[in-house]
């Protein structure tokens, strides 16, 4: 008799072709096709009987209300047409000093911290301050410097302090750097941070240009300083 051609689709399911095979070999494919699966059964036995196990992980982070901090008018500075030869050939230059009141307003009070981006970063003149562009030459133009001046935190004047590394430890500080985070505290308690729902406090916002002597200016020169704030949760 012509012998059945076999081919197993995934495990324990299998089909067969029989060609020009009489009615009684259909009986013997009958059969074997039993021997198959009961030898199949047995094998698998023990498998179905082990035990095996995976591992479930939630995690998650519960956060308070967002707060949100605002600049009065947008946070947008102009210092105008600055005079070359104003500038100071060995030292740098005061070009503009402002003031620009920022708040912060919390669903409830809030632990947290400033952090300021600089999107000029490594074009500052000076280590820690925030980068307002280059030269056409490629020379690094100036710096602005952030300080907070007097913050009023939930009614009371508060005082601010500083970490620098990421909020393990607190000191008496009011310049804010691209190293650091500046938080608030009461002023009989400088190492740590108090829970704020509303915040006021006038940010003074420094820019400098670099000693004359190393700069190429001799076409116009733009100013670029971008600074975004935010406010992280402690």
């Amino acid at each position: 008799n012509t012998q059945p051609a076999w081919r197993c689709l995934h495990t324990l399911k299998c089909v067969g072709l029989v060609k020009n095979t009489p009615a009684t070999g259909a009986v013997n494919l009958n059969r074997y096709v039993a021997a198959l699966s009961a030898t199949a059964l047995i094998s698998l036995a023990p498998y179905a009987l082990a035990a095996s196990s995976t591992d479930l992980s939630v995690t998650g982070t519960i956060t308070p209300e967002a707060c949100r901090p605002i600049l009065l008018g947008g946070g947008q500075i102009d210092l105008g047409k600055i005079q070359s030869h104003t500038l100071h050939p060995t030292r740098s230059t005061q070009v503009g000093k402002n003031t620009l009141q920022l708040t912060v307003e919390c669903g409830s009070p809030t632990l947290l911290a400033l952090n300021a981006i600089d999107h000029m970063a490594g074009t500052e003149h000076e280590p820690g301050y925030f980068g307002v562009g280059l030269t056409q030459a490629g020379e690094k133009l100036g710096a602005i410097k952030l300080g907070l001046l007097s913050p009023v935190a939930d009614g009371p004047s508060v005082a601010t302090i500083a970490s620098y590394d990421g909020g393990a430890s607190w000191e008496d500080d009011r310049t804010l750097l691209t190293n650091n985070l500046l938080s608030f505290a009461h002023h009989s308690d400088l190492g740590t941070p108090i829970p704020i729902k509303d915040l006021s406090v006038p940010l003074s916002v420094t820019t400098f240009i670099a000693p004359a002597n190393g700069l190429t200016l001799t076409d116009e020169q733009n100013i670029n300083g971008e600074i975004t704030l935010e406010v992280m949760y402690l």
